[in-house]
């Protein structure tokens, strides 16, 4: 039955939120941090507290179990290097002269087998061979006779070639064959008591006797027949490897063949049925590892590693719990711990609060400032390192505003100078151009035609520099060129001579403003200086794959490398170069058309000098004269 919630109870409820809610906005900053930090350190510290004790559990545990699986890996080990042995002894008995002697010949069926023979055959076995706990006999077999020791006569002296162990013995030509776990009196008497069971696990191979004879092998023949080498090992060989990984209680082992066949079990092992064959290849694939399974409603812990040898497979089954009763009592421990902490953090949340407060009231004293226009206001450093990233950053705001302040005045009292010379500008080139013109029409009155050439050629140079820099038609360019070039040549009283081959495509291109008057003028004022008469100045223009090509070769004194690198090259001392012109034009055209293209200067001394200017297509519109 539901009991309706009375109003009054409502209002109540209602209220004692909000007077909670207003108590907690009239707190102060610094007690808000405070309980904060003490409510946050508490519940990490309790959450941290039941995760180390679940996980330090857990690193225990898988301590354990890596401790366990070493042991498992020891034992494989220790059969790996036992069954090794065996396989290196077979490969050292392969060139045994006498058991080449002995066996190489085609009558070895009707030779009469001795005693004497056998105990010969047994001897050389127990040479390659010696006796040990885990080897339970060691043979070499033909089809008529065995050779070696037949432990309480289990081993046939006839007959063996009937059995299985002999049928595979024959295929194993290259390398030894291991045979899982079987009775042994089974593969010979079918009707053997129970009571006098032997299990063994076995290898077998086919024996190809050799002997060396002046550096030479020498085989058996191809119609003898090669004998099979059987050795049988205890089953409890797997026992005492493993005995020791089982130092839990209620552990137990068991091995698997690769196709999921029980090799061996210990007493208290389990039902092997129960495992799955899938888990065994799953595991066979993985080689080595730990795994958590439930085996009829039991957790365990399995160990497990793969044989190298024979790539058998030996699991070591841990009860959880059992495993688990080994480890120490974490919960205590981090109680006591927790405690400790939460007093210390206490203490600690006070103190940061501190050094948390102080910086933030200080920051806001300084955002007042500011936002009263006072921009150079600066904070000093204090509190945490992320607090002076933010003070710092502040600080750096106030610098950047005021800077920009002071750039924009400066920018628009340059802007209203710069309007103020472009109306002067405007002035001066019309008063000149006027002044000229008086000059030229006295220079015609009183027939001074070359005065007056001159003068009419640097108006419209004056009238083609008055114009705003930046690319132009080429043949504004070349006209402006040879203006100047008519005024110097009356100035160097026709000491040199100035010549033109130019494609008239080239003309409707756009050109970079006077990107060849600093060449010829260096060759006026340097390269032809010390000629009196006979400068020869070559000006060429063309188009190629490439784009375009100007040169201008002069046949004067040429330059050194050093010279030409120091031409082209602005010195980082002074910020000039050597040529100002020059470099500025070659600056200009890589700006314009990118690194590609630009200036290559080619001299030697007392050669000439060529200088070639690299320039992409770049044809002008029609209409357009001047592109700014």
């Amino acid at each position: 039955m539901t009991v309706p919630l009375l109003k009054g109870d409502m209002n109540s409820e209602v209220g004692l939120v909000r007077r909670v809610k207003t108590f907690l906005f009239q707190m102060s900053l610094r007690t808000k941090l405070t309980l904060s930090f003490i409510a946050v350190t508490v519940l990490s510290l309790s959450v941290m507290a039941v995760g180390y004790t679940v996980k330090s559990s857990d690193v225990i545990l898988k301590n354990a179990s890596e401790t366990s699986l070493g042991l498992v890996r020891m034992g494989n080990q220790s059969l790996d290097s036992s069954l090794v042995r065996v396989e290196q002894s077979a490969i050292n008995m392969h060139l045994d002269e006498d058991l080449f002697q002995f066996f190489n010949t085609e009558n070895l069926r009707l030779r009469d087998i001795t005693n004497d023979s056998d105990r010969k055959i047994t001897r050389i076995l127990q040479k390659y061979f010696p006796s040990s706990e885990d080897m339970f006999s060691v043979n070499l077999v033909t089809r008529e006779y065995t050779f070696g020791e037949t432990p309480s006569f289990w081993i046939p002296k006839k007959d063996y070639s009937l059995s299985n162990i002999y049928k595979i013995g024959t295929e194993s030509r290259s390398s030894i064959t291991w045979i899982p776990t079987y009775n042994l009196l089974e593969q010979f008497y079918s009707t053997a008591p129970s009571e006098k069971d032997q299990y063994v696990f076995t290898a077998t191979r086919l024996m190809n006797f050799a002997i060396v004879r002046n550096n030479i092998l020498i085989q058996m023949k191809k119609s003898v027949e090669r004998p099979i080498l059987v050795v049988n090992f205890q089953e409890f060989m797997f026992q005492h490897a493993l005995e020791e990984s089982l130092n839990v209680e209620g552990s137990y082992y068991h091995m698997f063949t690769r196709e999921g066949a029980v090799l061996s079990s210990s007493e208290l092992a389990g039902d092997p049925a129960k495992i799955s064959r899938k888990w065994i290849a799953n595991a066979i694939s993985k080689k080595s590892g730990t795994e958590y399974i439930t085996l009829g409603g039991q957790k365990l812990v399995v160990c497990f590693d793969t044989m190298k040898t024979t790539g058998w497979l030996s699991a070591v089954f841990i009860p959880y719990k059992n495993l688990k009763r080994t480890l120490p009592d974490m919960f205590e421990y981090t109680l006591y711990s927790m405690v400790i902490i939460t007093l210390i953090s206490v203490a600690v949340a006070a103190l940061l609060s501190g050094r948390i407060i102080m910086p933030l009231i200080k920051l806001l004293r300084g955002i007042n400032r500011s936002g009263d226009g006072h921009f150079n206001t600066y904070i000093e450093s204090a509190g945490t390192k992320e607090l002076n990233i933010i003070i710092h950053k502040f600080n750096q705001m106030n610098e950047s505003i005021y800077t920009l302040i002071e750039e924009n005045y400066t920018a628009k009292m340059k802007e209203l100078e710069a309007e103020l010379k472009a109306l002067n500008f405007q002035f001066n080139p019309h008063f000149l151009y006027n002044t000229l013109n008086i000059i030229n029409y006295l220079a015609i009155e009183n027939k001074q035609s070359l005065i007056s050439k001159m003068l009419v050629e640097l108006s419209e140079m004056l009238e083609y520099t008055a114009h705003s820099p930046g690319k132009v038609i080429f043949s504004e360019d070349l006209n402006y060129l040879k203006n100047y070039v008519f005024i110097m040549s009356r100035r160097f009283e026709d000491k040199f001579a100035v010549t033109y081959e130019i494609d008239p495509e080239l003309e409707s291109h756009w050109v970079p403003k006077f990107f060849l008057q600093p060449f010829i003028e260096n060759a006026l004022v340097h390269a032809l200086e010390d000629k009196e008469q006979g400068g020869l100045i070559h000006v060429t223009g063309q188009i190629d794959d490439t784009g375009r090509i100007f040169t201008v070769t002069d046949n004067g004194k040429g330059m050194s490398p050093e010279m030409i690198a120091r031409v082209l090259e602005i010195h980082e001392d002074s910020g000039a170069a050597v040529s100002i012109g020059i470099q500025n034009v070659n600056h200009r055209i890589k700006l314009l058309y990118g690194p590609a293209f630009g200036v290559d200067i080619r001299s030697q001394l007392n050669m000439g000098t060529t200088v070639i200017l690299r320039l992409p297509l770049d044809m002008a519109e029609s209409g357009l004269r001047h592109l700014e």
